[in-house]
């Protein structure tokens, strides 16, 4: 099994480099959505710093999202999702697999330039450490939900309208304890909101793997007969 979950990330890790392209695409368009609002309001420092920490996370959000709905697309087009359910791996380990290696090469990439457009929206160098710390383990969790849309609306028509309406729901709670954890009233790391983030982050670690192997079960149950 151990074997079969490093099989799963080194192919991914490769996949996912040969087609960098297109997580060069989820990291535009969340520079593009951050560019915007300067763009669009002004470079008035009083008016972009208040909003800095909301449209970082919203932007996040909505580049995350944008890349859902290729999570299992390839592997279920060519039959991997088959070979993987013959094989000791369980479709849980590889669903998480799956969100693991998406993280690194999506949302990593965010979190080393989101400081950068901080800069551009005037925050303040105080606010980059909780700001990079909470934008880390919603995106994680953002990416837990996009494994489970990514595997119920896999095959479906319209499966990108739809992949929005079941996450964006859902999202709600870590866009609101994300942006809270990222302006800590104390001015500590570690506070309240930021353990509910955490919290919500653990639920989804322990359920998303589990729903996302069980659709993609029955996907392929659907397709083979």
């Amino acid at each position: 099994m151990t074997t079969g979950l490093a099989t799963q990330v080194r192919r991914d890790l490769t996949l996912g480099w040969r087609g960098r392209g297109e997580a060069l695409v989820v990291l535009g368009f969340f520079g593009v959505i951050i560019t915007l609002f300067p763009l669009a309001i002004g470079p008035d420092a009083a008016q972009l710093r208040p909003i800095a920490i909301p449209v970082i996370w919203i932007a996040a959000m909505l580049a995350c999202l944008s890349g859902f709905t290729r999570i299992f697309a390839e592997d279920v087009r060519c039959g991997w999702v088959d070979q993987v359910a013959l094989s000791p791996l369980p479709l849980p380990l590889y669903a998480l697999a799956k969100a693991g290696v998406h993280w690194v090469l999506t949302a990593l990439p965010m979190l080393v330039i989101a400081p950068l457009l901080a800069m551009m929206l005037y925050l303040e160098a105080a606010a980059m450490a909780p700001l990079v710390l909470a934008l880390a383990l919603g995106t994680m969790a953002l990416t837990l939900l996009g494994v489970i849309g990514a595997a119920l609306t896999e095959g479906a028509r319209g499966g990108g309208g739809l992949m929005a309406v079941l996450v964006l729901p859902l999202a709600l709670p870590v866009l609101i304890f994300g942006v809270m954890a990222s302006v800590p009233e104390d001015g500590g790391l570690v506070t309240p909101h930021l353990m509910l983030l955490g919290a919500v982050l653990l639920v989804l670690l322990a359920l998303a793997p589990l729903v996302a192997a069980s659709a993609l079960a029955e996907t392929e149950a659907e397709t083979g007969a």
